[in-house]
């Protein structure tokens, strides 16, 4: 018997397109049919899924945070960091006393954790601003920007937040030169271990010394005598 037709078939060739689970190295997670697939994704990394939430720059990138080789470096240090601390509390021997260079280093760092903070949220809140100051631009009321309550106030709390961060970034510097002469280092590996050059690194020395006067007994020459 013939089918009649328009009849459905069940023998009609199967599509040759098939969607297929992959893994889109631009966006970070696995997709299917263009979407997240997070079952398939079950496998990666917590970084990989946090790339996900994270919000992306106009061309659809996500912006670039610390490295990768930084981030695993700063993983391995930690990693050692807790197998001596396991080390001493078997062996009974507790942590040594801070210096009171180290003691500055941890209240800078602190400081500038907070600042960063700050900056984070005013930022959070300038970006949050986005759309609605397209609209208004796309309108032709750009000109309404260019008024102190919007314009002046956006500018002095980003530039206030930058600027304290800023502050506190050089307070932590500064203090990590003071733990960097109190153990010897040189003007030169100082420099090298900042990423910058030996003339900053003797003008940080010299600040150094001149907030705390016990470091300028101490030389930066050469190695400290041990």
């Amino acid at each position: 018997m013939r089918r009649a037709a328009g009849s459905l078939r069940t023998d009609r060739p199967v599509p040759t397109y098939q969607p297929e689970s992959t893994t889109d190295a631009a966006w970070g997670f696995h997709a299917l049919d263009g979407l997240p697939d997070l079952e398939g994704a079950a496998g990666a990394g917590a970084g990989d899924r946090r790339r996900f939430d994270l919000p992306r720059l106009s061309s659809g990138d996500v912006a670039t945070g610390l490295s990768d080789e930084l981030k695993d470096e700063l993983a391995r240090r930690k990693a050692k960091f807790e197998e001596r601390q396991a080390r001493g509390g078997a062996t009974g021997t507790g942590p040594r006393g801070l210096t009171v260079y180290e003691l500055e280093v941890a209240e800078a760092m602190t400081v500038r954790r907070d600042a960063a903070v700050h900056l984070q949220t005013v930022l959070a809140d300038d970006l949050a601003q986005y759309e609605d100051g397209m609209a208004a631009i796309r309108a032709g009321l750009a000109k309404d920007i260019l008024v102190p309550t919007i314009g002046g106030s956006i500018r002095r709390s980003v530039s206030d937040a930058m600027g304290e961060l800023e502050a506190a970034r050089h307070r932590f510097r500064l203090a990590l030169v003071a733990v960097a002469i109190d153990n010897g280092m040189t003007a030169g590996q100082i420099g090298e271990a900042f990423a910058f050059s030996r003339q900053l690194a003797s003008r940080y020395l010299k600040e150094a010394r001149a907030k705390w006067p016990g470091l300028q007994q101490i030389p930066c020459d050469s190695a400290r005598p041990a």
